[in-house]
């Protein structure tokens, strides 16, 4: 039995889907507020229980008989200090003690995030980080996963902004490099991770095919899209004022800001060894992945130059 916490957000549903389609039992833990987001995990064969990753309670229930325990958290929107280190601490400590306890855990994998080059000013890679040492202090054994952005923050996130505004904000200065991916191969990863001896007990960072600017990205995604898009970049002290300021309206806000501002920040890793451990092959490219999109979309993607 495999146990998914966060098997509802976008990287949980990815696993559950190819998980299953390999015939492997799983079990999904579902906070109260995510029952008609799992429904779909259920049509697929996946076993649903209440609780939530404050519940010590119902984490050891869904470690019960678990094999294979793997911690997809994420604050999501909400931003706030406390649920930052609940879902990126706190919450998975509990899962950690919660397998712990359940005895029958062969493999615990934590999604924790790819870091820049200098990520000391951001409190939540420190909360990151200090999970992990939980996990390779525990004696159960792990693999942790250290993903770069996803494409899907770019373009699903993205177009809504460029629709209304008519341009992409990015944070920083230009020419700074990247090497987001596809959830899809983030999940691939995951799931060709569970059961392999040469991933127990390690550490993989994650990113794509591709190390190219943000100005490039926004290019690739303009030709593809079939409309250009301008890009405006903003000073960092722009918006952790704006964070600042808007904290009494919106406390999550000086952490949405953070958020952006790591998001945007410089990233990259090698992936040969990666890949050959965990089997990944050709990686969707950012082009690919943007065709598919407005494919699902309805949309005709036009054939680039």
């Amino acid at each position: 039995m495999i146990f998914i916490v966060g098997g509802t957000g976008t990287l949980g549903q990815t696993l559950v889907r190819m998980l299953r389609e390999q015939g492997r039992p799983v079990r999904v833990l579902v906070r109260p507020g995510s029952v008609a987001k799992a429904e779909p995990l259920r049509a697929l064969g996946a076993e649903l229980i209440g609780g939530d990753i404050r519940d010590p309670g119902s984490l050891e229930i869904g470690c019960r008989g678990a094999t294979h325990v793997i911690c997809a958290t994420s604050a999501g929107a909400d931003r706030r200090d406390e649920s930052r280190r609940m879902a990126e601490y706190q919450g998975p400590v509990n899962l950690l003690r919660a397998a712990e306890r359940a005895g029958t855990v062969r493999q615990f994998v934590f999604t924790s995030t790819l870091f820049p080059r200098n990520p000391v000013g951001y409190r939540f890679v420190w909360a990151k980080l200090m999970a992990e040492e939980e996990i390779q202090r525990s004696g159960v054994p792990y693999t942790i996963f250290r993903p770069c952005g996803l494409f899907y923050e770019v373009v699903q996130r993205g177009e809504p902004i460029v629709e209304r505004f008519g341009f992409f904000p990015v944070i920083g200065p230009a020419g700074k490099r990247t090497q987001m991916l596809a959830m899809v191969d983030v999940a691939r990863a995951f799931v060709n991770a569970l059961d392999n001896p040469e991933a127990i007990n390690r550490i993989f960072e994650l990113g794509g095919p591709e190390h190219v600017t943000f100005e490039e990205i926004v290019a690739t995604w303009s030709r593809v899209r079939g409309r250009p898009i301008r890009v405006i970049h903003l000073p960092v002290w722009l918006t952790r004022t704006l964070g600042f300021l808007l904290k009494p309206f919106n406390p999550s806000a000086p952490g949405i800001m953070e958020l952006l501002e790591f998001s945007y920040d410089e990233m990259s890793c090698d992936m040969r060894e990666t890949s050959r451990i965990l089997r990944l092959g050709q990686m969707q490219t950012l082009e690919e992945y943007c065709r598919e999109y407005y494919a699902n979309q309805g949309q005709t993607a036009p054939v680039p130059a």
